[in-house]
């Protein structure tokens, strides 16, 4: 199924993922990944997206996001990539694309904001770079689970969205990962559709006016035209 046009709601959340160019490494050190967090929250601010949750990973980037306007997640991402590519590209003595082209995204509802967030937050346990996401220090984890009390992102918001405290959550996240969870994570932001109910898709194309479902395989029917006959 192809990726269709980006789609955007303003006041809804977001999974956002970023690679590096040609899955290239974008961080390199403890001062790379804070730089690109203090940009993050500059441009954020800047153009009203509310981040609740992220993890930086050596190569690539996961966001929860909820946009304040249409543009917000386009503007955030234009400028932290362009400035953090500058910063980057001057430390390695390079030039060049830092960051794979477009980011990918998909609307989630709030059941799925929970395995969003739980999915990126395990990111650096799948990868045996930790045994506990809690302690990977570039990522939202130490703070909702109350490892680092400095919220410099204001990711606690996250527990106004969703109906979870924080000792809960610690205990959430160290639970084993879903397969079939992470498989429909993957495949809707890649493919940019919504993650979420019948019922949620069904009212955001009520809200943006537009076909979102995936259509039914095949060829469509054929629609018969009924001739009444005088004779």
């Amino acid at each position: 199924m192809p990726r269709i046009a980006r789609v955007v709601a303003a006041e809804y959340p977001h999974h956002i993922t970023q690679r590096g160019n040609y899955r290239q490494k974008i961080f390199s050190s403890d001062a790379d990944y804070k730089k690109y967090i203090a940009l993050l929250r500059d441009e954020a601010k800047r153009y009203y997206l509310t981040v609740v949750a992220y993890c930086l990973m050596p190569n690539h980037v996961h966001l929860i996001g909820i946009p304040q306007k249409e543009d917000s997640m386009g503007k955030v991402f234009k400028y932290v990539n362009m400035k953090y590519s500058q910063y980057y590209n001057k430390k390695m003595h390079v030039s060049g694309h830092l960051f794979q082209g477009r980011f990918f995204s998909c609307i989630i509802d709030e059941q799925h904001t929970i395995a969003c967030v739980r999915y990126i937050e395990r990111n650096p346990v799948r990868a045996r770079m930790v045994n506990n996401p809690c302690l990977w220090e570039s990522s939202s984890a130490k703070v909702h689970c109350e490892v680092n009390k400095y919220d410099e992102l204001g990711v606690n918001k996250l527990f106004d969205y969703i109906e979870y405290n924080q000792k809960d959550w610690k205990k959430f996240i160290e639970l084993s990962d879903n397969p079939d969870e992470i498989k429909q994570i993957r495949e809707s932001t890649r493919k940019g559709r919504p993650l979420g109910s019948s019922d949620f898709i069904e009212k955001l194309e009520r809200k943006l006016n537009r076909f979102l479902r995936l259509k039914p395989k095949g060829r469509p029917k054929k629609k018969y035209k009924w001739c009444l006959s005088l004779f």
